[in-house]
């Protein structure tokens, strides 16, 4: 049986009193040091009253007789005592029905054992759950508003105040709206040091410690205790609207809880005295609660079941109750699990884990179980009680947290962590098996770009259909994952030799090789694949990784659209552009780059027409470095874009200068990159270059390559319109290279083209470029556009395009692109 809880566990032995003819200003102080409520007036052992802070109140202290008078003047009589077996519940009701905040503890004899106060039934209740579920708001009287007066009002009539109002404690309003509190404890402290002549506001506890009204019982009572205090502030956004205090608390515990709690333990304890056979619960916990419960025998056989357990399995009590807990059975444990479970509850008593069981519908759930054994008067398990949770959408939820942190969430492959650990898996089981494995970096050419002119919503899609294709290409053994950006990985383990390595290659660079279709667009895409074979180009999976990585630019600079295994020189060649790389970064601040400009010329009578700004980069300790090798890292970097913009100053303000000196008959070309075109102000630093040049914007020619011209939003198309509109010249370069459409081109605000090197290289030994020649400049004068040649070297090469009417051209059989003085110098030779 339970033991019954009485107030003898709660109360101190320890009893604060005092004589009869005690001062009331020194028992104040007794009061006061003891931290006590009240002092046992004791006359000869005898207990003649009791004095409380509630006395203190009843004392007048504006007169000045009252710190005179004696305990046994005041004092609250005869003590109301309490028997030292009163239950927790009986107590409490005492206290709500007698009004009363101490009673003397006496036991059967009449000895006096301590004294119980009101504060310690409310702190001692042991209804958490039942407090935890109140707020303070259910408990406020709305009609029943907190007294109150101001911070200026005289002390005694504060406490006069009180005692007019029987209220254990009075709010104190301060000039800046805020709040203090003015208790019958503060009371007791006042009297002990003969306070009389101050305002209530400056002997008030202030601030008054609030909290919100949506605040729990639970809490409130545990913050009364941790701050020695028994009344807190209550507030309504903000606004203090009333004061609990512990009596507030006790009075909310209802007698009927109580009673209801107190008939719930004794029809327990009877069912159990009765049979011990019937399982020790509460029937309205099993009757509620939202886990299933299962009560069997010792072999298994149900015996009860609560309403969860229906909804949770779909089976009727009078379905399940007579039959094993095997009707549950899912199958996906093996009969080993099973053992062990019934292993566990024989010698222990007790099972905890996860399992999948069976609906009545056939449905499978993953579910939590606990059984607990419980043992008949010989010691033996007669029943065991077991308790579920359907944890199927949490397992479902754990599963897809799983694979979002081990997968890309656009692709659905594995990310790069879940790629790391197979690679490292993958290098074990070679090392063991003594077998190779092909690890594939593949970059997609040309991505950035496509993403930056179609937007990030079809570079997705994109991705999308990559991963598809490397998945359909690829056995189920192999691993392909998404490192990030255009970056795909693959796997290839149990290769016999590097040459089914280099077949998976080539078939995948056809794969990835085509058209795609997305959003009404087609694009062109191609792929770079680099190849790291363990162990021989490594045996640590970040060695692997970093060398296919390696071997992947390796085919980027070789053109793209091809695959390359890793060699040991590569590494050099890595970190030669890693140098390269980091020099770029400070060579505009350093004044290493300058132009070179290369004129321009009308060929019918070989005047000069303009010129064309080529950038060069002169290293400090490298030398001159060619444009090829710099110009592809400032793209990937995107240094292009302050690099372009300080060409485009540097030549407008060189263009000025030779317009001024009448050098200038046509224009200055500047060469811009996609980067500047989609991601920079482009309209914007053109304006400002002219502005800050004075060069006339009909003198400058901006040049854009012919995919950029083809491959444009209609962002990019607004600002070629823009730039013409401010009367900037616009022309395609290395026309013919790309794969343009007429019916667009005829719709581009462009003014002229560029025929590629290539062709004119190819003029006098390649029929074909001849007539692709004879093409470019037959159809730039169909659509009123200027043509240019550029790349004239020879004799043959200037008769044939002056012949087909081409009007400009440029090339080293003029000019080499030089540095301005130089420039300056041909200039001056050329005019005499």
């Amino acid at each position: 049986m339970p033991v019954r809880r009485t107030i003898e566990q709660i109360i101190s032995p320890r009893i604060f009193s005092c004589p009869p003819d005690t001062c009331v200003v020194e028992a104040a102080r007794l009061m006061r040091e003891a931290a006590c409520g009240s002092l046992l007036v004791i006359d000869n052992t005898r207990a003649v009253g009791i004095w409380t802070e509630s006395d203190a109140l009843r004392l007048n202290f504006a007169d000045p007789a009252t710190f005179s008078l004696c305990v046994r003047d005041v004092m609250s009589w005869p003590v109301k005592t309490i028997s030292v077996e009163t239950s927790f519940n009986d107590a409490a009701v005492l206290f709500k029905r007698q009004g009363v905040r101490h009673y003397l503890v006496v036991d059967d004899q009449g000895g006096y054992r301590g004294i119980l106060s009101q504060s310690d039934i409310v702190l001692n209740q042991g209804a958490e759950f039942f407090l935890k579920l109140k707020h303070l708001d259910t408990i406020l009287d709305p009609d029943h508003r907190p007294v109150q007066v101001t911070a200026d009002v005289p002390l005694h009539e504060a406490i006069q105040r009180m005692r007019e109002q029987q209220s254990e404690a009075l709010l104190i309003r301060y000039p800046d709206d805020e709040f203090g509190i003015l208790t019958q404890r503060d009371v007791v402290r006042l009297l002990a040091d003969r306070v009389t002549h101050l305002a209530v506001g400056a002997v008030a506890s202030h601030p008054i410690i609030s909290v919100p009204k949506q605040t729990s019982l639970y809490y409130a009572r545990k913050l009364l205790a941790e701050k020695h205090i028994r009344h807190l502030g209550v507030l309504d956004r903000g606004e203090l609207v009333g004061v609990i205090s512990f009596s507030d608390i006790l009075t909310s515990i209802e007698h009927e809880y109580v009673n209801e709690l107190q008939y719930a333990l004794r029809e327990r304890d009877e069912a159990l005295q009765i049979s011990r056979q019937n399982l020790r619960m509460a029937d309205k916990v099993f009757e509620s609660t939202l886990e299933g419960i299962m009560i069997t025998d010792a072999n298994g056989v149900i015996e009860s079941v609560n309403p969860a357990f229906t909804r949770i399995t779909g089976y009727r009590k009078s379905e399940a109750v007579g039959r094993n807990a095997r009707l549950l059975s899912s199958g996906k444990q093996p009969l080993e699990f099973y053992r062990h479970l019934w292993s566990s509850l024989r010698d222990n008593g007790f099972w905890q884990g996860e399992l999948w069981n069976r609906c009545k519908n056939g449905t499978l759930f993953h579910e939590y179980l606990t059984i607990t054994g419980i043992k008949d008067e010989t010691g033996q398990y007669s029943h065991f009680a077991g308790i579920f949770t359907d944890i199927t959408q949490r397992k479902i939820a754990e599963e897809r947290l799983h694979f979002l942190a081990n997968h890309d969430p656009l692709t659905g492959l594995p990310n790069r962590t879940l790629f790391m650990e197979r690679l490292l898996l993958a290098t074990q089981r070679a090392q063991r098996e003594t077998r190779k494995i092909g690890l594939m970096f593949i970059d997609l050419d040309r991505f950035k770009y496509i993403n930056d002119t179609m937007g990030h919503a079809a570079g997705d899609k994109l991705l999308t259909v990559i991963a598809e294709r490397l998945k359909s290409s690829l056995r189920d053994s192999d691993t392909v994952a998404r490192l990030g950006g255009d970056e795909f990985t693959v796997i290839l383990e149990s290769v016999a030799d590097v040459q089914h390595v280099a077949k998976v290659a080539k078939k995948l660079v056809s794969k990835l090789n085509g058209i795609v279709k997305i959003e009404q667009q087609e694009v062109f895409v191609t792929a770079s694949i680099g190849i790291a074979i363990y162990p021989e180009d490594g045996e640590a999976p970040e060695t692997l990784l970093m060398n296919a990585d390696t071997a992947m630019y390796r085919a980027k600079e070789r053109g793209k659209n091809n695959f390359q295994f890793f060699t040991s020189d590569m590494n050099t060649s890595t970190m030669e552009r890693m140098r390269l790389e980091n020099s770029l970064h400070a060579a505009l601040a350093r004044g290493e780059l300058l132009l070179h400009y290369q004129p321009k010329l009308k060929l019918a009578d070989e005047s000069l027409f303009g010129y064309e700004a080529l950038i060069r980069w002169n290293h400090p300790q490298m030398g001159m470095v060619s444009p090829a090798q710099f110009i592809p890292i400032a793209e990937d970097s995107s240094l292009i874009v302050p690099i372009g913009d300080w060409v485009l100053h540097t030549a407008c303000s060189q263009a000025r200068i030779w317009l001024d000196q009448g050098r200038l008959p046509g224009r200055m070309a500047v060469n811009i990159s996609h980067r500047q075109l989609k991601l920079s102000n482009l309209v914007e630093s053109v304006h400002s270059a002219l502005n800050q040049s004075g060069l006339p914007a009909e003198c400058l020619e901006l040049e854009i390559t012919e995919s950029m011209a083809m491959d444009t939003t209609q962002e990019t198309l607004d600002t070629l319109v823009r730039l013409r509109e401010m009367g900037v010249h616009l022309t395609i370069d290395d026309f013919g290279t790309g794969y343009s459409s007429l019916s667009y081109l005829r719709k581009l605000p462009i003014d002229g083209l560029k025929i590629d090197r290539s062709f004119v290289a190819g003029l006098e030994q390649e029929p074909g470029d001849a007539a692709i020649t004879r093409a470019i400049i037959s159809l730039a004068n169909s659509l009123n556009l200027a043509v240019t040649a550029e790349g004239i070297e020879e004799p043959y090469q200037l008769n044939f395009l002056r012949e087909q009417g081409c009007p400009f051209g440029q090339g080293y059989w003029y000019c080499r692109p030089m540095e301005v003085a130089k420039l300056d110098d041909w200039l001056s030779a050329k005019s005499l």
